[in-house]
C-alpha cells in the first residue's frame, strides 16, 4: 500500500523485448485493488482481473488497458466474480473463451470454483465447482491437447491439490 494513503493499487510490469529490460506499467484508477492477474483478450487489450479489498463488495474487480498495459481504465466490480478478498488466476482457454479460478464464497475461503467467459470477461456464465472445501489461492495452466489443470490450497491451507478437467469437460 502506498504509506501516506494507506490505498491499494493493482499495476504491470512488463518487458517488450523478450525480457531483456522491464518497466513498470499502468496503475488502476481506483485503490482497494491488489494481487492481479493480467490475460490478453482477442482485440489485444488487457484485462486486468484483481482481488478487492471493499468489504461492501465481495467481488473481484477488474480494468481494462487498450494500450499495451501503460494506462487501464473502466474499472468495474463484477457480480459474478464472488470471493472472501483472495488471490484468483485467470487464462486464456482459446479464442473467445476465458477461464477464471477462485474460492467463490462471500464468507470464507471455500468452493473452489471454475468459470468461463464467453464475452471477454464481461460475464461469467458457465461454472464448475471443483472442491467444495476449504480453498484458497490457485493458478490455472491451459495444456497443449486443451484441458486445465487448476492448482489451489486446500484443507486448510495444509494440501496444494491438483485437479485436472479435461478438454471434453470445459466449455465449447
Amino acid at each position: 500500500p502506498c504509506r501516506s494513503t494507506r490505498h491499494y493499487y493493482s499495476h504491470v510490469i512488463f518487458s517488450d523485448d523478450q525480457g531483456k529490460s522491464w518497466q513498470l506499467g499502468g496503475s488502476t484508477p481506483d485503490h482497494q485493488v491488489n494481487e492481479c492477474e493480467v490475460v490478453e483478450l482477442d482485440n489485444g487489450d488487457l484485462l486486468l482481473n484483481m482481488r478487492n479489498y471493499d468489504r461492501k463488495q465481495r467481488t473481484r474487480q477488474q480494468a481494462i488497458s487498450s494500450d499495451g498495459g501503460v494506462t487501464f481504465h473502466s474499472q468495474r466490480h463484477c457480480p459474478e466474480l464472488i470471493e472472501p478478498i483472495c488471490q484468483a488466476s485467470i487464462r486464456r482457454l482459446r479464442h473467445g473463451v476465458l477461464l477464471f479460478s477462485n474460492p467463490a464464497s462471500k464468507s470464507n475461503r471455500e468452493r473452489m470454483t471454475l468459470r468461463a467467459s464467453f464475452d471477454q470477461g464481461q460475464t461469467w456464465p458457465w461454472s464448475a465447482l471443483l472442491d467444495p472445501g476449504p480453498a484458497a489461492y490457485s493458478c490455472l495452466q491451459v495444456l497443449a491437447d486443451g484441458s486445465a489443470i487448476c492448482l489451489y490450497e486446500a484443507a486448510s491451507y495444509q494440501e496444494i491439490r491438483a485437479h485436472l478437467i479435461a478438454a471434453s469437460d470445459l466449455p465449447k
